[in-house]
C-alpha cells in the first residue's frame, strides 16, 4: 500500500501542535488560554449560559486562581457594558464548551466557565479547527491539480514553518487557527461553486462569509476570491458578467444567509446598547492615508516576513500561478493586496502582545496555493530543490524554537528590536541586558496620529518619580487590560511602570503606563483600577515609609492597599500593615 505524504504531513503537524500544547500545559496556568483577547471572543458564552447576565450587571465574575474579566467597551452617556469583539468565535467555542461544562458539573471542577475543563476544551477546539482547516487545505491542492509530494510540502511548510502553529498551541485559542479553517473551506467550496453552480454550495459559501465577517469584520474581502476566481483576462470578465447575472436568485443568498449569521450579533447589541449596529472599539481605528505596510512586512518589532519568513516563497510563489493555475492569480493577488493594506492601516499595526503577525493565519489557506506552485518550480530544478528543502527546514527549526521562545519571554510580544532579535537568536533564556535593547511600543503615538491628536496629560507633576512596584510574593503589580492592578507579573515591562506624583504630607498620585490615574473606587469596595483623568479624592492616597524602598499605602477611606489572596488584584481593603500590605518601591529613570 502506497504511503500518502499528504495525510502523513497533516497528522505530523497536528500531532506537533498538540505535542507543544501538552509540553506547556497553559490550562494548569493562572492566566492563560483564556487571556487577553480571547476574553472579549469567548465571555459571550458564560455570560448567556451560565450566569444569565449578557447585559454584564450582576457582577465583574473574578474566580479564585481562575480569575476572568469581562473585556467591555462603554457607551460613555449611558455607562452600559459592551463586549469588545463580535460572537462569532463564541459560536465555535460553542460545542466544546458545553461539553466542558458537562464534565465541570460531573466533577469537582468549578462550573464557572473558567477552571481547567473550559481551557482544556478550548484548546482541543483549536487542534480540531486546525486539522479540518488542514485537511480542506489538502482538498484544495488536490483539485487543482497539485501532486501528492507537492501537496505534502505545503502543508508541512505552513503548519510547521509559520506562526499558525503557535496559534494553534501555544497561543491558542485565538482566533486564527479557526479563521484558518474557515478560508480553506470557503477557498474549497467557491472552486466547486465554479464547476457546478449549485444550491447546496451557495448555501455553504454564503454561511461561511457570514461567519467569517462576524469573527473579524475586515476579513469580508474574501468575497473577492469568489467573484475574482477563474478570471485571467477581459473575456473572462465579459463571461463572469453573465454567469453571475444567470445565477443572480442563487447569489442572493449572498446577501440574506450573513443577515442571519449576524442575527444574534444584532440582538446582543441591540439588548446593551439600544442599537443594532454598534462600533465597539471606541477610539480605536483605521489610518487608511497613514498604512504602516513596510514595518507590519519588514520590522523587527512584529514584520511578517521577519518572523514568518517562509512565506516569501509564497509572495515569489504568485509569479508561478501559470496555465492552469493563472485562473488564481488574479483572487489571490487581489486580496493578498487588499488584507496587507486593510491590516497595516490598522491602528495598532503590531496587533499588541503576540508573536509574529497573527493576523495574516487567517489568509494561509489562500497563500499556500501559490507556495505550492513555487514547491512545484523548485522540485523541478535540483539545485533549487537542495537549497529550497534546505531554507525550508531550517525556518521549520526557527518557528518551532521562536514558539517556545516566546512562550519563555525570550522574544517581546510588542518591543523587538533588531539588535535584542540578534542578541536572543537561538538563545532559550533572557540575556541578562535583555531590556536594555528594547524598542518600547508607543501605543498612543500609534492611535492618536494623523488627525486624532491627543491632549498632553496634566496628571504629572514636576516632582514624580517612575517606579515599579512589587508584592509580597515577588510580583510586579501591573495594569491589566480591564484597568485593574494585579501583582501576578515576573518580569517588569512597560505596563508594570507607573509613576508616583509626590506632595505636601506624604500625599501621593499614582499614573499608570498609559496616564491613567490610579483610583481605589469606594464604589467597589476599594478596588484599584487606573482609570481616572482627573485627580479627586478616591485618586490621592498617603505613602508611609516602612523601611527606606518598603511602603504601604493608604487610600481616602482609611484602609491600605492590599493584594487578594485569590485574584492577585489589589484593593484598599485592609485596617492594618501586614505582609500582603507591604510592596517594595524600584526606582527607576525618569
Amino acid at each position: 500500500m502506497k504511503l500518502n505524504l499528504t495525510n502523513s504531513s497533516i497528522w505530523l503537524v497536528f500531532l506537533t501542535a498538540f505535542v507543544i500544547t501538552i509540553s506547556l500545559q497553559n490550562w494548569k496556568k493562572q492566566d492563560r488560554v483564556i487571556e487577553h483577547d480571547v476574553h472579549a471572543y469567548y465571555e459571550y458564552l458564560p455570560l448567556l449560559f451560565i450566569y444569565d447576565d449578557i447585559k454584564i450587571e450582576k457582577s465583574d465574575y473574578r474566580f479564585g486562581d481562575n480569575y476572568y474579566f469581562i473585556w467591555i467597551s462603554h457607551v460613555s452617556d449611558k455607562g452600559v457594558k459592551v463586549i469588545k469583539a463580535s460572537c462569532g468565535l463564541s459560536i465555535l467555542y460553542a460545542p466544546f464548551f458545553f461539553i466542558a461544562h458537562g464534565v465541570a458539573l460531573l466533577t469537582d471542577y468549578p462550573a464557572n466557565g473558567f477552571s481547567e475543563p473550559y481551557k482544556v476544551f478550548l484548546l482541543i477546539s483549536t487542534l480540531f479547527y486546525l486539522f479540518i482547516g488542514l485537511n480542506f487545505l489538502k482538498k484544495i491542492l488536490n483539485s487543482i491539480g497539485f501532486n501528492d509530494k507537492h501537496s505534502a510540502i505545503t502543508i508541512l511548510a505552513v503548519g510547521l514553518g509559520t506562526n499558525l502553529l503557535a496559534y494553534s498551541s501555544q497561543s491558542a485559542p485565538n482566533p486564527h487557527t479557526y479563521n484558518f479553517a474557515l478560508f480553506a473551506i470557503f477557498i474549497y467550496y467557491t472552486i466547486k461553486w465554479y464547476e457546478k453552480q449549485s444550491y447546496k454550495a451557495t448555501i455553504i459559501l454564503a454561511f461561511l462569509f457570514g461567519l467569517i465577517a462576524l469573527i473579524r469584520p475586515s476579513n469580508v474581502i474574501i468575497i473577492f476570491f469568489f467573484i475574482f476566481y477563474g478570471i485571467s483576462s477581459w473575456t473572462d470578465i465579459k463571461e463572469r458578467f453573465f454567469l453571475f447575472k444567470k445565477e443572480f436568485v442563487k447569489l442572493l443568498f449572498f446577501a440574506v444567509i450573513p443577515l442571519f449569521v449576524w442575527f444574534p450579533q444584532f440582538w446582543y447589541w441591540k439588548i446593551v446598547s439600544g442599537k443594532f449596529l454598534y462600533y465597539s472599539y471606541n477610539e480605536e481605528g483605521f489610518y487608511f492615508t497613514d498604512p504602516k505596510i513596510l514595518e507590519g512586512l519588514f520590522s523587527f518589532r512584529k514584520g511578517w516576513l521577519i518572523y514568518t519568513p517562509i512565506m516569501a516563497f509564497s509572495i515569489i510563489g504568485l509569479y508561478f500561478l501559470k496555465d492552469k493555475l493563472k485562473k488564481l492569480l488574479v483572487p489571490i493577488s487581489i486580496f493578498t493586496v487588499l488584507n496587507i493594506y486593510i491590516i497595516f492601516s490598522w491602528w495598532c499595526w503590531w496587533y499588541g502582545g503576540t508573536y509574529g503577525q497573527r493576523v495574516m493565519i487567517d489568509s494561509y489557506a489562500m497563500l499556500a496555493i501559490p507556495l505550492a506552485a513555487f514547491v512545484k518550480y523548485a522540485d523541478d530544478k535540483r539545485i533549487v530543490n537542495y537549497l529550497f528543502y534546505g531554507i525550508t527546514l531550517f525556518f521549520i527549526w526557527l518557528n518551532i524554537f521562536q514558539t517556545y521562545q516566546f512562550e519563555n519571554q525570550c522574544l517581546h510580544y510588542d518591543s523587538m528590536s533588531s539588535k535584542l532579535y540578534f542578541k536572543q537568536f537561538g538563545i532559550m533564556h533572557r540575556k541578562v541586558d535583555f531590556e536594555k535593547y528594547l524598542d518600547w511600543a508607543d501605543y498612543d503615538a500609534a492611535k492618536y496620529r494623523g488627525n486624532k491628536v491627543k491632549e498632553k496629560s496634566s496628571i504629572i507633576s514636576k516632582d514624580s518619580q517612575k517606579v515599579n512596584l512589587i508584592a509580597f510574593n515577588g510580583k510586579y503589580l501591573c495594569t491589566e487590560w480591564d484597568r485593574s492592578i494585579i501583582a501576578d507579573k515576573d518580569v517588569a515591562n512597560a505596563w508594570e511602570v507607573f509613576i508616583v506624583n509626590i506632595f505636601d504630607k506624604n500625599e501621593i498620585s499614582i499614573v499608570a503606563y498609559d496616564e491613567y490615574l490610579l483610583s481605589a473606587d469606594l464604589g467597589m469596595n476599594g478596588e484599584v483600577t487606573a482609570t481616572r483623568k482627573e485627580k479627586h479624592s478616591w485618586e490621592t492616597f498617603i505613602i508611609e515609609y516602612l523601611e527606606p524602598n518598603i511602603i504601604a499605602i493608604k487610600a481616602e477611606n482609611g484602609k491600605y492597599f492590599s493584594v487578594d489572596s485569590n485574584t492577585l488584584k489589589i484593593s484598599a481593603t485592609a485596617e492594618t500593615i501586614g505582609e500582603r500590605e507591604q510592596f517594595k518601591l524600584v526606582k527607576l529613570e525618569n
